[in-house]
């Protein structure tokens, strides 16, 4: 009983791994300001991240994608090969949707956008060491459906990318939210609202607002809600 109380109070163990000294230092402090988290490492470079995990098997480790020696793509694969216990979460500047897809086929547990708020990151860290998946990228930065020369999950041909304010409109409307809600949540008129729309549409190859709301968490654009989409 009392090693069950205990083991229900330990705190989420976390590994940062950042080559920017801000980056890391700014991701720690904000981590340590969560009573059920504790960063028990820092790493700046591919190697250190991989000999930390491997000495320290934190339950979450989360990785920056441009580190100077050993890709954050390979340092993933290692960890979740010879870890699989330890649940790598990426945090990266470098949001496409080519880049989601990819780390998911390493083990890659979670994906956070660095533009996310820190908020988004903690809730994405106790996702993943709960066991599940967090993916956050419908934030303030361009997004891309696909990269240069790939398609889509369904074989058509690459979509177009979206801009800020598309990603903003596509993740309310795919969170249930009619045109009136969203102009009024980003201060733009209905026929704004409308003209995203219609691009979003373009961009995602939908033919409604419900399909689009699909395709965006089929993507992994945006997170499951209950549909409200529906005119």
């Amino acid at each position: 009983m009392v090693t069950a109380i205990r083991q229900a109070e330990r705190p989420t163990r976390v590994v940062v791994v950042d080559d920017h000294p801000i980056m890391r230092a700014g991701t720690q402090a904000a981590l340590e300001e969560q009573a059920d988290l504790a960063v028990v490492g820092v790493a700046a470079d591919g190697a250190e991240a991989l000999r930390l995990s491997d000495a320290l098997r934190p339950d979450v480790l989360i990785l920056d994608l441009g580190l100077p020696d050993i890709s954050g793509v390979e340092v993933a694969r290692q960890v979740s090969a010879t870890s699989p216990e330890v649940n790598v979460l990426v945090l990266s500047a470098h949001d496409t949707l080519g880049n989601v897809r990819s780390l998911r086929d390493v083990g890659v547990r979670g994906f956070v956008s660095k533009l996310a708020s820190g908020d988004e990151l903690v809730g994405a860290i106790r996702r993943v060491a709960a066991g599940g998946t967090a993916i956050s990228v419908c934030g303030g930065s361009a997004l891309s459906t696909g990269g240069a020369g790939s398609k889509d999950a369904a074989g058509d041909e690459p979509q177009e990318s979206l801009t800020a304010r598309e990603a903003d409109v596509l993740q309310l409307l795919a969170g249930g939210r009619r045109n009136m809600e969203i102009a009024a949540e980003l201060s733009v008129s209905v026929n704004t609202v409308e003209f995203h729309v219609r691009h979003v549409l373009a961009k995602l190859g939908a033919r409604s607002r419900t399909e689009a709301a699909m395709r965006a968490r089929e993507l992994g654009l945006c997170p499951a809600t209950r549909d409200r989409t529906a005119a």
